[in-house]
Order: structure tokens, then sequence, then C-alpha cells
């Protein structure tokens, strides 16, 4: 029975035909003309895939590689690398204890050297040490990045007593020891050309324990026909009546070649500092070599009429037993009167055409006696000093304690 509607074969309704009209002018019923649902899971037709060719995997693959490479030596730099600098120390007997800054840093091998790595930039002490030798102390310097060498020569105990670092030697006058080891120079409580407060790190040294007297001056003068100096106004007989006073008269280069003449060297103004203000055990810094306490009746200072035979303070020493720091004459040192690192101030006297002048004088105030005050003065005494004779400055001398001219002495005794 045909009721406008087709079924196929499997008697699924398809639903309203439509029809088609023929040339005859009959007609011909279809199926529906929309297309059946479509089959489930059946993915669609997409283009036709291209394949990728092989150099672009080789490609991939070194850029790959290089990528990864470049990612491990980052890692390696950034995970091992150190900053600072490397000291190597060599020439030590093998096993010797390295110490940089008082810091172990390992032990030498057998070829007696060690490279330590990661020092900070600036002045570093080193010290090596052994078992029946001399400990060797020196200092060095480095930049981030520089390697340094250090050649320690130590001293067998046996050839050298242990006394080779006695506090006390007479090496052309009596000399104090001023251990190794690092202090804060400056004072930031005072004067601009004192600031900052900074580190410094000095190897072990000998200062003299009293200022150059007259006495050892004419010794100079008579081995080397140099002239005596000028005596002061107040004393017409000062250098030859007062051998025990301190020199005063001279010139920063006639200082200069006293020091040499004798063996030793003028201090530098670090060297100078440390003796005066450094005080190791309370790991503090004294305002005048004895304490914190401006007193007058522990130096001759403060305006008395003359200066004194040197050592008539004994209740004004430094920590390290120098005498007359901050009295009796001010004192040359070997350094030019310049900034300190990190101090910004202008200053026209800065640079080096003056010569750093420390401690106080017997005509000064106790205020000019303070371990970090600067005074500074021409190289040579000007026209005025040597027409009044106003005469302010003398010196003492300094050496190093690993210098061969003191391990000398120290083998003779």
């Amino acid at each position: 029975m045909d009721d406008g509607k087709s079924m196929d074969q499997s008697g699924v309704d398809f639903g309203a035909t439509t029809p088609l009209i023929r040339p005859d002018g009959g007609t011909v019923q279809l199926r529906p003309s929309q297309p059946p649902p479509p089959r489930p899971n059946q993915p669609k037709p997409g283009p036709p895939k291209r394949r990728i060719p092989i150099w672009a995997w080789i490609v991939a693959a070194v850029g790959g590689f290089l990528f990864l490479a470049v990612v491990a030596v980052a890692l390696v730099y950034f995970l091992f690398s150190q900053p600072g600098f490397s000291a190597v120390v060599r020439g030590a007997p093998p096993g010797s204890d390295v110490y940089i800054d008082n810091v172990s840093r390992g032990v030498t091998s057998a070829d007696g050297s060690i490279k330590v790595t990661g020092l900070k930039p600036g002045k570093r002490l080193v010290r090596v040490s052994h078992d029946s030798y001399v400990d060797f102390n020196t200092t060095v310097s480095g930049k981030d990045g520089e390697v340094k060498t250090i050649v320690a020569q130590l001293v067998s105990s046996t050839e050298t007593p242990a006394a080779s670092i006695s506090k006390e030697i007479d090496y052309n006058g009596p000399m104090l020891l001023i251990a190794a080891g690092e202090f804060p120079m400056g004072d930031d409580k005072h004067n601009a050309d004192e600031k900052p407060v900074h580190k410094v790190t000095l190897p072990d040294f000998y200062i003299d324990k009293f200022e150059v007297t007259n006495e050892q001056y004419k010794k100079f003068c008579d081995a080397t026909k140099r002239p005596y100096p000028t005596n002061p106004w107040w004393d017409d007989q000062y250098f030859s009546a007062h051998p025990r006073s301190p020199i005063l008269g001279v010139s920063w280069d006639d200082a200069s070649a006293y020091a040499n003449w004798a063996g030793k060297r003028l201090p530098k103004e670090d060297e100078w500092e440390k003796a005066a203000s450094w005080d190791p055990t309370a790991q503090t810094k004294r305002q005048w070599p004895w304490g914190d306490s401006p007193d007058q009746t522990r130096a001759n200072v403060g305006g008395t009429p003359r200066t004194s035979d040197v050592g008539q303070f004994a209740s004004g020493v430094s920590f390290y037993g120098v005498h007359d720091l901050a009295g009796n004459v001010a004192e040359w040192v070997d350094t030019f009167y310049d900034a300190y690192p990190g101090n910004q101030t202008s200053n026209p006297d800065f640079g080096s055409k003056l010569r750093v002048v420390r401690g106080g004088t017997y005509k000064g105030v106790i205020e000019d006696a303070r371990t970090t005050r600067r005074l500074y003065h021409t190289p040579q005494l000007n026209e005025a000093e040597k027409k009044n004779r106003a005469f302010l400055i003398g010196f003492r001398c300094a050496i190093a304690a690993d210098d061969p001219r003191i391990q000398t002495l120290v083998r003779q005794r």
C-alpha cells in the first residue's frame, strides 16, 4: 500500500520523498534529499600529510645539542666558579699549614705548593706554618680573576731560635714587635681626613720603642759627614747637651736617610697608627695610646716649654709598649697626605706633594695627640721654621719582621 512514504529494503523510513518530473510527464519517487546521518567514530577526511625532511631533523638535533651544551656550561660556571682572586703558595715544606687572614686554607702538597681560590679582593694576610720552622708571614693583594704567587721561604728553627719573633729586639736601638693581623684604621667621629674607618691587614713588623735621639743621629752624621741639625731657638746646646732627647730640625729626607743608614725605614702611616692605637686583646682602638681619656699627665704635650728625654712617660705607652707616641715631637711617616679609600672629601692638600706627620708635640694640644689625628708638612722644612728655629718634628724607624737583616740578627743571637 502506497501512503506517500518510501521504505528501503531494510524497512527503515527515510521520511517524505522528493518527486522528480520525468521528460514524459511521469514522476519518480526518490529517497529523501538530505544525506543519511554520519556513522559514529568515523573521522572526517583531512588534508594529505606531509613528511618532515631528514635535513630538518638533523638541524633540530644539532641545535638542541648546542643549546643543552650552553646551558650545561652556564650551570657549571655559576655553581662551581668562585669570585675573588687566587694565591699560589710555593717553596714551603710539604705539609705546611697555610692561613689566609688567620683562617686555615689547607696544607701544601708534596712539592710544597698549594693554590687557594676565592680570596676577597684587596690585601690579605698570609701565614705559612710548619713544625720545626719559623712561621712565614707576608701579605698579598689581588683583584677578581687574578692569580698571585707567593714564595714561602721558611727558616728552620734549628737555625733560627724560636725567639726570632721576640717581642723586643735590639737592632740599632730597641724595637718592639707589632704582631700581624687586621685592625680598623681611621675615625668616623672626628676630622674629615680621618674618614672612613677601614680595615687594614699588616704582617709582623718592628717599630722603634723610642723616638730617634740626638745621640743616635749624631752617629749617623759623623759616619756620613752630614752636617749636624740646627738647634731650636730655646736651647743653643740642644743637640750636643741632651743626647737622650729626640732629634729636631730634620726634614723628611734627613729622616729617611738616617733610617736607611741604620738598616731600617720610616714606618708607614698604617703601621704607626696600629702601634699607637690598637689593643688586640680587647679588639678595640684607643683614642690615645693609653686609652680614651685625654690625660695630659701621660705625655709631654699641652704647651710644655721643651722636649723631654725619651721614655719619661711610662704610663703613656701604647698596648705594645711604644713610648712617646702622643707627645714630645711629632713624627715623619713614609706616606703621602691623601684621602683614605672611600673618602670623597675635596681637599686641595690631598695628593703626592705633602708628607703625613703623626703624634702630638710638646707645644701642641692634647687633641692633636689622638692616635688617628693626621697632620701634614712639606718634605722640607719651610723658611719660617728655619729662620725662627721653631722645630716640632722628629721621627722613629720600623722594619718588617721577616726582613733578612732581622733574620740574620736573630741567627747571630
